[in-house]
């Protein structure tokens, strides 16, 4: 298969299906999408992005070796859709401890920017709510900003917070 044709071929939920079934588990079309991602012009690394997390959702095994090269360029990533996508990835998986750091300064970063949106926002507060048990001292200021941005930003952040808080409370971080 073509990956580069197909993914430009149409933006749509099922050409992403498509290509996220054709890919399955097959580490050599896989690493081609990351290529994608890394190294080509948008919107292919958008589209790449999005079938890669699909993947990741049945095949979280094949994104560990492109992790830390994924978080070194999140920030250089322009589509906020490419952003979104590597963000969800990021948000349901085990991030090395020397990654850790990294990753939680741009998510805490990008929760208060005005140029990121809300869908991006809230993978980071899910990414930074999930390392608050190795980080509990980060817990204070997390919430002061989730507070903070609340009236700047959707209800869709706002009820994000609010899962965000309870998440936080069962796992008995937040008292």
């Amino acid at each position: 298969m073509d990956l580069k044709t197909q993914l430009l071929s149409e933006l749509s939920r099922r050409n992403a299906d498509f290509v996220i079934h054709a890919v399955g588990d097959k580490e050599l079309y896989f690493r081609e999408l990351i290529a994608f991602i890394l190294e080509e012009k948008d919107p292919l690394p958008m589209r790449a992005a999005w079938v890669v997390e699909g993947i990741t959702q049945k095949h979280p095994e094949l994104i560990t070796p492109y992790i830390p090269e994924l978080i070194s360029e999140l920030r250089n990533f322009s589509h906020p859709g490419t952003r979104r996508s590597l963000l969800k990835i990021f948000a349901r998986t085990e991030i090395d401890k020397d990654l850790q750091g990294f990753l939680i300064d741009i998510c805490f970063e990008w929760i208060s920017a005005e140029d990121k949106t809300v869908a991006e926002k809230v993978h980071c507060m899910q990414i930074i709510a999930n390392h608050i048990k190795y980080y509990p001292d980060l817990e204070r200021e997390f919430m002061e900003i989730l507070e903070e941005q609340a009236p700047r930003n959707s209800v869709a952040y706002i009820s994000r917070v609010r899962q965000i808080k309870k998440q936080l409370i069962r796992q008995k971080i937040v008292l």
